[in-house]
C-alpha cells in the first residue's frame, strides 16, 4: 500500500527488467521495443550507405557516435543524469548546427540524439513494465528483491533499501 501512496517507490535493475521483458512481454509494447532496436541498426547502415553515396565520409562517424550515445544513455549508467542533460542539449545543438549551415555535423548530432531517445524509450518501457509486475505480484517482488534485481526507496528520507 505504501508504494501506491508514493511513500515508497521501487527501483529496478535495468538488465533484470530487460530480461523479464524479453520473456514476459507481448503485443504492441513488445513490437515497440523491438522496432527501436531495428531502427538503430537501420540508422547505422543508412549512415554508412549515405557516407559512401554522397562521398561525405564524415558521416562514417555516425556509427561511433551512436555507439557512444547507446553506451552512456543506458538507464543504469552512473552518468544517467548528465547524459539526460546532454540528450536535451543535443536537440539544441542539432538545430544550431543545421541553422548555421553545418549539415554533416547536425546529422551526426541527430544520429546520437535519436540513439539516446530510442535507448531511453526502450528502457522506460521495460523498466516500468517490470516495476508494475513486481508491484502486482508479491512473491515475484520478494524473489527479485533478494536477488538484488530491485530495491525500495523511502521517498521522504531518500534512503534506499536493498538486500545484502
Amino acid at each position: 500500500m505504501a508504494a501506491k501512496d508514493d511513500t515508497f517507490s521501487i527501483g529496478v535493475d535495468p538488465l533484470a527488467a530487460a530480461e523479464w521483458w524479453d520473456s514476459h512481454s507481448t503485443g504492441l509494447k513488445r513490437v515497440l521495443v523491438s522496432s527501436l532496436s531495428i531502427l538503430l541498426i537501420a540508422l547505422a547502415v543508412a549512415s554508412i550507405v549515405a557516407a559512401v553515396w554522397v562521398k561525405d565520409y564524415w558521416l562514417l562517424a555516425a556509427t561511433p557516435a551512436m555507439a557512444g550515445a547507446f553506451y552512456f544513455s543506458h538507464p543504469g549508467s552512473p552518468y544517467h543524469k548528465w547524459v539526460t542533460v546532454a540528450g536535451a542539449a543535443g536537440i539544441a545543438l542539432f538545430a544550431d548546427l543545421l541553422l548555421n549551415g553545418f549539415v554533416t555535423a547536425a546529422v551526426l548530432a541527430a544520429y546520437a540524439d535519436l540513439t539516446f531517445a530510442a535507448v531511453r524509450a526502450a528502457g522506460f518501457v521495460t523498466d516500468s513494465g517490470f516495476r508494475k509486475h513486481l508491484l502486482a505480484n508479491e512473491s515475484d517482488f520478494l524473489e527479485a528483491y533478494f536477488a538484488r534485481k530491485c530495491n525500495i526507496r523511502d521517498n521522504k528520507t531518500k534512503k534506499v533499501y536493498s538486500a545484502r
